[in-house]
């Protein structure tokens, strides 16, 4: 967590603007590359989407091998955005509808957060930069493809079902923090469970714990709620289960 530096409008509006601007640019180019291929075409591209998220993904824990930045207390794909990571490497090369619903309704708004209000946890020295919007780009990029491309839609049950999944897996990396934290002596704060992060959120109105983890979860129910409700007004919510 040392290395933890977070980017605002407020604090380089250049390098803020242009960040968001290429992201969302190179995940329209995508999305509208993949719309205009005919269904094999297509099949492929998107195979060829999941190999290179999971290139990325190697890759990065590879970088951090090398210069010696990877830790067990900071380096597990254990964060909101990380799970994301690798969900988006399955479902494009074999669709679930569970992963889809995940990503839609938990992913989006996390990886909107992660982009509009950045903290780069390894810094963003080097490639550690660049890689932190193609991560967060990624898992945005995965469940819009999937929606307008292949159609898919969200079951009428699935807000329910994502926020219960979000604290079943709130739980469950919770135990995990404690777990590290037996064996090494010193807690991960994995998922933001014990210290708030330090990104410039205005949503984010206490950093102190544990009120401020209160207010993750009131504000994960209702960015569900947000999507949810989105996606219903554009038909991408099924009618029946």
């Amino acid at each position: 967590m040392g290395r933890d530096k977070a980017l605002s409008y407020a604090s380089n509006p250049e390098l803020w603007l242009a960040s968001v601007s290429v992201t969302i640019a190179c995940i329209a180019l995508i999305v509208l590359i993949g719309y205009n291929l005919n269904d094999k075409n297509k099949s492929f591209f998107t195979k060829f989407l999941g190999v290179l998220f999971f290139v990325r993904f190697i890759f990065l824990h590879g970088y951090m091998v090398g210069l010696g930045h990877w830790d067990i207390l900071n380096s597990l794909p254990l964060h909101l955005c990380g799970i994301s990571s690798l969900v988006i490497i399955f479902i494009m090369f074999k669709y679930n509808q569970s992963m889809y619903e995940y990503l839609v309704l938990l992913g989006i708004p996390s990886a909107i957060h992660s982009i509009l209000t950045p903290q780069f946890i390894n810094g963003w020295d080097g490639y550690y930069f660049p890689e932190f919007y193609l991560s967060h780009g990624a898992i945005l990029l995965a469940p819009l493809y999937l929606s307008i491309n292949y159609g898919y839609k969200l079951r009428i049950s699935s807000w329910m079902t994502a926020f219960r999944n979000g604290l079943i897996l709130t739980l469950f990396i919770g135990l995990i923090n404690l777990t590290i934290a037996y064996f090494y002596g010193m807690m991960p704060n994995y998922l933001y469970l014990c210290q708030a992060p330090i990104a410039e959120n205005p949503l984010l109105f206490t950093t102190q714990w544990p009120y401020y983890f209160f207010v993750l979860v009131t504000f994960m129910f209702i960015h569900i709620i947000i999507i949810y409700y989105i996606f219903k007004l554009i038909g991408k919510v099924e009618i029946s289960e």
